[in-house]
């Protein structure tokens, strides 16, 4: 399993804008965040790759059916 700070890193290549948690504020407060929100982008990462799946195997039935 991947650790919060990991997690913060992998959306945050992936273009997420997250908040520099400020020394003041408990770093515990954003845990839950971070987390909901990379499962978040790991739903739809999952998505997106069931959908391409899914039309790759459709234009090659449509390939098969025209030949």
């Amino acid at each position: 399993m991947l650790s919060t700070v990991h997690k913060a890193h992998i959306l945050r290549k992936a273009g997420y804008d997250l908040p520099t948690i400020p020394a003041s504020l408990d770093t515990h407060d954003m845990l839950p965040v971070i987390d909901a929100l990379y499962a978040d982008y790991v739903t739809a990462r999952a998505a997106r790759s069931l959908r391409e799946a899914e039309e790759a195997r459709r234009a090659s039935a449509m390939r098969g059916a025209q030949a």
